[in-house]
């Protein structure tokens, strides 16, 4: 993704350009030196921009809550009580509308997109990686991984690894695969969820959220898809 410069990051964000350095400084903002000036990697600044918009992300038992409630796994609903399976339901009718008609214009997938990450940014904690590709078929078979996250089935081709891993299990991967903190050249997305956290390994709403994390026209695309055919179905339920 394109680069601007600290005083265009600086205007889009409504800060001042100190403001901007600051943020470089403390790693909020991913940026590099080119000669005497930096430069602000377009996609860390959007991603500001998104949470400043954005109403408040759910909490993960929340965000889980309404993912078993899309699945209509109601055992795994049951659980978090009346009240919060009532919230579930007002939380999905809230994202699943805008669904409803086909997401034909790039303007309605992008908000589609917005609300999916937004929703379910706390189900789980989001680390990019750089292994070597020589291990990814084996870390890809690893049994550690609660689940795979099988992007290849939605139509979007990927060479990297993606999956859901516990918490406990974190630290023995990363040092079994030799595993290194990326972001532009990433070829590995942990999602990390606490220790017996159920992923749902057949959810189309996890899969979208999942997808619309990767901030892609092609991966929005098929997110915006994915709900839309929720919301279809949802909505024929309900009759």
């Amino acid at each position: 993704m394109a680069s601007v410069s600290v005083a265009q990051a600086a205007e889009r964000l409504g800060v001042s350009v100190p403001r901007i350095h600051q943020r470089i400084a403390d790693g909020s903002l991913s940026a590099e030196r080119i000669g005497a000036q930096w430069v602000v990697d377009e996609r860390s600044l959007l991603r500001i921009q998104e949470r400043s918009k954005a109403g408040r992300p759910l909490s993960a038992r929340s965000a889980w809550a309404v993912i078993a409630l899309a699945e209509n796994d109601r055992d795994r609903l049951r659980p978090s009580g009346p009240a919060a399976s009532a919230r579930a339901r007002l939380q999905l009718d809230r994202l699943l509308d805008p669904a409803v008609a086909p997401p034909a214009k790039e303007e309605v997938v992008s908000d589609l997109a917005v609300s999916l990450r937004s929703v379910f940014r706390n189900r789980a904690q989001r680390r990019l990686f750089r292994g070597a590709p020589a291990d990814l078929d084996d870390l890809r078979a690893d049994e550690r991984w609660k689940m795979i996250v099988d992007l290849g089935a939605s139509g979007i081709a990927s060479a990297g690894v993606e999956g859901y891993l516990g918490e406990a299990d974190v630290d023995a991967v990363l040092k079994d695969y030799l595993l290194v903190e990326a972001d532009r050249d990433a070829n590995v997305v942990l999602h990390v969820i606490s220790d017996g956290q159920y992923p749902f390994p057949e959810s189309r709403l996890r899969l979208a959220a999942d997808l619309a994390e990767h901030r892609g026209p092609r991966e929005g695309a098929r997110a915006a898809e994915l709900l839309h055919e929720l919301a279809l179905e949802w909505n024929a339920a309900e009759r």
